[in-house]
């Protein structure tokens, strides 16, 4: 797989970037070959399984308007889902059926242990089922030109890891690439492309290094060592998953589209409901319109709310990856947004709106809950719930609270990391106001410069030494 994080990846960007504006007719041919070419570097057998799920998904959302659409749309989201289940969770369900039944299924299935997991099956599954239940539901209508379904479906900024795509948000931008200039947002593209850089390169990516040494140490860590785990790794999911997200979103307003923010500096968030709204924000409205609502929502009384939040958050917490950590970080997740409900209408009889309103206890509120959430980040990190239940258990018991010796720069380290947070924070409410004075007082050849040799820079500091984004695997 090639990383956008590369000397290789953004020497052929810019390649493709001159032959995309000066042939605006070949466009989106271009960028056809361009998705199909960048997907098949990650070998044969994933791309000819991608293109022909492509070609399914294609012929079904054709069916969706006619008299079998309901039979279609069945047909549509059971191939889908099967696909998924069958190259992602084969070996975790029969696993763990082995250890219920204490029968040996794998060894005489030599399919399933030779399965490799196609990168990006996760994303490109959740779009699809998006795209047929919007089509079904006549929210849009379907794409009947195969060329514009593919690099819907393919557009190599974001197959990979999201954000996860609608039909009716991108579907019109590739159908009308001819009409898009160099200038409408390219300034933005250098911009987003340089932030997500410098989050992988300079931050994620160093974190790693002490995140990665801590959890490995995480038998003989004591109460203090195994909160900066947790909250390292807190740190660099966000640094690394956020970086992915803006570079993808950078490349793509570099082609003239647009794509959707994935996060909102999501650690200042008070409550679960908040952080779902600032965290991976294209699968949480996915998880909400797809499953969520389907269900039932709200509309079937507090407790199968409650259940249907439940559910929700398990699926969404499977979705990550095949094991029982990301299941459980599903489920807290969900019992968190649950207590969250009940807290909320507590408060509502409660009153005293002075104090809910106040910032000391929104401070107060925020600081609860990201640790909160770092205690979730355990069960996402750890190789095993023994591991998991074993940090939790260090990290809570608070009569063993004391200071070891180089704690000190590991906590500055994550303080500073939390202020850096709140300075994104504010970028981005002050973002209008920033490039104004940006493009004010340097001009647009400055800009390109800066732009241009902050990007040089980053990546021969990296010294080609490419780390995989954490979110590739799922």
């Amino acid at each position: 797989m090639m990383f956008f994080h590369t000397p290789e990846f953004i020497f052929l960007l810019s390649i493709l970037l001159v032959i995309y504006y000066v042939v605006p007719r070949w466009r989106l041919g271009v960028l056809a070959a361009a998705d199909l070419a960048f997907y098949a570097i990650a070998g044969l057998g994933p791309s000819v399984l991608f293109i022909l799920i492509t070609i399914c998904n294609y012929l079904i959302g054709l069916q969706l308007n006619g008299s079998r659409k309901k039979a279609f749309i069945w047909i549509g989201i059971i191939l889908n889902v099967a696909n998924l289940l069958f190259f992602k969770y084969s070996l975790f369900f029969l696993t763990s059926l082995e250890k219920v039944l204490n029968i040996p299924l794998i060894p005489s299935m030599p399919i399933i242990n030779n399965l490799i997991l196609p990168i990006g099956i996760s994303f490109y599954t959740f779009q699809f089922i998006a795209y047929l239940v919007d089509v079904y539901k006549e929210i849009i209508a379907p794409c009947k030109n195969p060329i514009v379904f593919w690099v819907f479906t393919s557009f190599f900024p974001h197959v990979i890891s999201g954000p996860i795509m609608r039909g009716g948000e991108l579907i019109p931008q590739v159908e009308h690439l001819n009409k898009i200039r160099l200038a409408s947002n390219f300034r933005l593209g250098l911009a987003y492309l340089s932030m997500g850089l410098f989050k992988k390169i300079l931050i994620a990516d160093y974190i790693a290094i002490y995140a990665n040494d801590f959890f490995a140490r995480s038998a003989s860590l004591g109460t203090v060592d195994t909160w900066i785990a947790a909250y390292l790794y807190t740190f660099q999911l966000y640094f690394d998953f956020s970086a992915y997200s803006e570079m993808a979103v950078g490349i793509g307003y570099l082609f003239g589209i647009k794509l959707n923010l994935n996060f909102r500096t999501p650690y200042i968030s008070a409550n679960a409901s908040e952080f779902w709204k600032r965290w991976h924000i294209t699968l949480s409205t996915w998880i909400r319109d797809y499953l969520y609502i389907p269900m039932g929502g709200s509309r079937k009384g507090d407790l199968r709310k409650y259940l249907n939040l439940f559910l929700a958050m398990a699926i969404s917490g499977l979705w990550h990856g095949a094991a029982w950590t990301f299941v459980i970080w599903g489920m807290y997740h969900g019992l968190l947004l649950i207590g969250h409900n009940i807290y909320k209408k507590g408060k509502t009889r409660m009153g005293m709106h002075w104090l809910f309103n106040s910032s000391i206890y929104k401070a107060v509120a925020i600081f609860v809950f990201f640790h909160l959430t770092c205690i979730g980040w355990v069960f996402f990190r750890s190789s095993s719930i023994q591991q998991a239940l074993h940090m939790i258990q260090q990290m809570l018991r608070f009569d063993q609270i004391s200071m070891v010796p180089g704690a000190e720069k590991y906590l500055l380290l994550v303080a500073g990391l939390f202020l850096l947070h709140i300075l994104e924070s504010w970028m981005i409410s002050h973002a209008y106001k920033l490039s104004e004075s940006w493009q004010k007082h340097f001009p647009a050849p400055i800009r390109a410069f800066i732009y241009t040799a902050f990007i040089v820079i980053l990546i021969l500091f990296s010294q080609g030494q490419a780390s995989d984004f954490i979110y590739f695997k799922f």
